[in-house]
């Protein structure tokens, strides 16, 4: 029996699934960060290929005497970004122990953003938001063209993120402590949701543990709930956050011209939690500048969306 693998390689986690030609599934593995740029090329060559090889065992097959298992496979990966990524991956993937159960000629390599959207919608027009550990922004439409915006990780572009929230806000706390800023609830909260008693706790553990994105983003649950205590400083940060992702979504909608066309818009990621002060000021941007636009809830996983490519290609 053949299958099909989709693999969403996220930057918290990578999602391995494995279904029969009609997307019923047979194996799942959730392993974690896939984005090489996150976690370094070792660690997410090992998440990658250990999930696979774990979710390849559950079908209790013979692998001694299969050479191809995999029909055809997409692969939506968090950090692939420019041609070298996709090198990168490639070499990740297509290594010695995976590459005899894939059909290399049924391949599909991409972001995950476009995983996203696959799993999300099947309008022709369609847009999808990451706003999770990492943020991005890609669309297509019914000519084909496809366009991103945003998604160059942590250092050069990762705005409207958890990730850019929970660092910014880090600097609140800073700027307060230094008098260069405003007072915020944040110097409160941000000590108490990390279990610590002083700053200079938390310039340890800011500096002093090995960097981790996800940790920093982890601190948007606390930007939320303080922002719902009715701190203003976080209420702006969260306003301004939303603004970038309005941005990203107006710039891959011009390039697609998409204005004032129908089309889906379909939000991913653990930022749009925080309802009140992000995901309806966020929607009402929208609602304002796009008159024809409609609002997607990701049901599904974005694996889904993999599997749903790599059927295509059957």
């Amino acid at each position: 029996m053949k299958y099909i693998l989709g693999v969403d390689g996220g930057g918290t986690k990578t999602v391995i699934r494995i279904t029969n030609h009609y997307g019923t599934v047979a194996s799942e593995i959730i392993t974690g960060s896939g984005n090489y740029k996150s976690v370094g090329i070792e660690k997410a060559s090992f998440n990658i290929n250990k999930g696979i090889l774990d979710a390849i065992k559950q079908l209790n097959i013979d692998i001694e005497r299969e050479d191809i298992i995999f029909s055809s496979s997409c692969f939506g990966l968090s950090g692939l970004d420019c041609d070298k990524d996709n090198e990168i991956y490639k070499n990740i993937i297509l290594n010695s122990k995976i590459r005899k159960f894939l059909n290399l000629e049924k391949i599909i390599f991409c972001n995950d953003s476009r995983i996203g959207l696959a799993a999300g919608s099947n309008n022709k027009n369609g847009i999808m938001i990451i706003c999770g550990t990492g943020s991005n922004c890609f669309g297509i439409n019914e000519e084909g063209k496809e366009a991103k915006a945003n998604g160059w990780d942590y250092i050069l572009g990762d705005e409207g993120s958890a990730y850019e929230i929970g660092v910014r806000a880090l600097r609140l706390v800073m700027r307060e402590y230094d008098g260069r800023g405003r007072k915020t609830l944040l110097s409160k909260t941000i000590l108490e949701d990390l279990k610590l008693q002083s700053i200079s706790d938390l310039i340890e553990w800011c500096y002093n543990i090995p960097f981790s994105s996800e940790r920093f983003a982890a601190l948007t649950k606390t930007v939320c709930r303080t922002a719902e205590l009715g701190d203003k400083l976080s209420i702006k940060l969260l306003y301004e956050q939303a603004q970038e992702a309005f941005r990203s979504i107006n710039v891959v909608a011009k390039k697609l011209k998409l204005t004032n066309r129908n089309f889906d818009i379909v939000y991913v990621g653990s930022v749009f939690r925080c309802e009140k002060y992000f995901k309806n000021v966020l929607t009402q941007m929208l609602k304002d500048k796009f008159p024809k636009i409609n609002f997607i809830e990701l049901t599904d996983k974005p694996v889904c969306g993999a599997i749903k490519m790599a059927i295509s290609i059957l």
